[in-house]
């Protein structure tokens, strides 16, 4: 009897660590299958949104460029669902079950328009801080040693214990750059929040219609009041909001530089989500080039 109750209760454990075993084994199976159906969704969702990048270059390099869109009416006889007109103006649009942000780049600021960059960080700034930005520009691109009044050269970076000196090239080279500039400095750690408004670019000109009016007002010094008629008159004609524009601007009218049309080169945003997956790709495209239906990527982020 004892013989057989040790072999009984031998096999009631082995049962027992067996049974532990197969719920184990099948905890671990269920959590791969669910990794696996988690990683086909991401790279499904990933390719959605790189084939709706694609789409989006041959709409582009096979449409027309206008002051505020792009036009491609022979688009429907092929991809009957995508629309006639695009808004290059950072306006959020639903395309092919994804959302688009096409921004026209001389509707942000190229960071070397220094009116631009020094207007758009010293609009809320004091007097003081204003002249510490704006002269502070101006010393780290020129090419002396000569400090303005409320600039900075060498010495003052030297004295700050800081890594950079000015490059005196006469441009900046990079986003990143102007932060190391005095006044702009304290910018460093928010500087992400700014990129969206800030371009490389060789291209000057603005195009008052591609512009985000928060971003207009800053740039042009425009009082809450001014940019309220603005704005309404934009909704209302186009041609309203310009004329109003240049009088409210009329001491500061740059006709080379302030006017309504695109630069044909295009930051571009596809987002993409499906549940608690997201899929976020961005990319500067520049259509400008002479020969026919070819493009430059000057940027891609994935």
């Amino acid at each position: 009897m004892i013989k057989k109750g040790f072999s009984l209760a031998l096999t009631l454990w082995i049962v027992a660590i067996m049974s532990l075993a197969s719920v184990l084994y099948l905890s671990y199976a269920k959590k791969v299958v669910q990794k696996t159906k988690l990683l086909n969704q991401k790279l499904q969702l990933t390719f959605d949104t790189e084939s709706t990048i694609e789409l989006l270059k041959f709409y582009i390099a096979t449409g027309y460029f206008e002051r505020y869109n792009i036009r491609n009416s022979t688009i429907n006889s092929i991809f009957p669902t995508l629309p006639n007109t695009l808004l290059i103006d950072g306006t959020k649009e639903p395309f092919d079950n994804r959302t688009v942000i096409l921004q026209d780049s001389a509707g942000v600021i190229n960071i070397n328009d220094t009116d631009a960059i020094a207007n758009y960080f010293t609009h809320s700034n004091s007097i003081e801080n204003k002249s510490i930005i704006t002269d502070s520009i101006k010393d780290w691109l020129d090419l002396d040693e000569f400090v303005l009044l409320n600039g900075a050269e060498s010495s003052y970076y030297r004295n700050q214990k800081y890594a950079y000196k000015p490059r005196n090239e006469l441009y900046f080279a990079s986003i990143d750059e102007i932060f190391l500039v005095r006044g702009l400095v304290d910018y460093n750690l928010t500087k992400q929040q700014n990129y969206n408004n800030l371009i490389v670019s060789d291209l000057t000109s603005r195009n008052l219609l591609t512009m985000d009016m928060n971003l207009l007002q800053k740039i042009y010094g425009f009082t809450q009041n001014e940019i309220e008629q603005l704005k309404d008159a934009k909704k209302e004609d186009i041609n309203l909001f310009l004329s109003m524009f240049y009088r409210f601007n009329a001491q500061n009218i740059n006709w080379e530089r302030d006017g309504s049309f695109p630069s044909n080169i295009l930051k571009i945003r596809v987002l993409s989500s499906n549940k608690n997956i997201k899929k976020d790709i961005s990319l500067i495209i520049n259509f400008r080039l002479t020969q026919e239906h070819v493009f430059k990527i000057l940027e891609y982020n994935d």
